[in-house]
């Protein structure tokens, strides 16, 4: 029989790593939910719930990567708070304006029904064409 999990230890986890339906799963677990009530609840059977359950926990345990690094280089955003964006396309110009409020591009993503990597590629093209014009 495996070892009961006590997911109370997630409470304080930054559970946006999680997919919505994984995060939706966890905290329903962590409310006390049996894997039979959140399956009736979230209308799926119970090997679903306690899949999501089980990559929930291996996100959540593994070592996370500093999100606010850039794979190219470490750019800070605000820097851009003050120039004139016009010259950036507009969904360029929305999604810079989030990252500048402190947004992660997973929270960008979501927010536009889109990709992390398509907002790492806007937000790139962005700050190039500012450094571009402002250097």
């Amino acid at each position: 029989m495996p070892a009961r999990v006590d997911y109370a230890i997630y409470a304080d986890s930054d559970l946006s790593i999680l997919t919505i339906r994984e995060r939706e799963t966890l905290i329903l677990k962590m409310q006390g939910l049996s894997t039979v009530e959140i399956s009736k609840k979230l209308n799926c059977c119970r090997q679903n719930i306690n899949a999501l359950l089980l990559k929930a926990r291996k996100k959540l345990d593994a070592p996370q990567p500093n999100p606010d690094i850039h794979r190219r280089k470490n750019i800070d955003y605000t820097q851009y708070a003050n120039y004139d964006l016009s010259i950036l396309t507009k969904l360029e110009q929305t999604f810079l304006l989030e990252k500048i409020s402190g947004k992660s591009y997973r929270e960008i993503a979501e927010r536009h029904h889109s990709t992390i990597t398509s907002v790492g590629t806007l937000l790139y093209r962005a700050h190039k064409k500012l450094d571009n014009l402002y250097d």
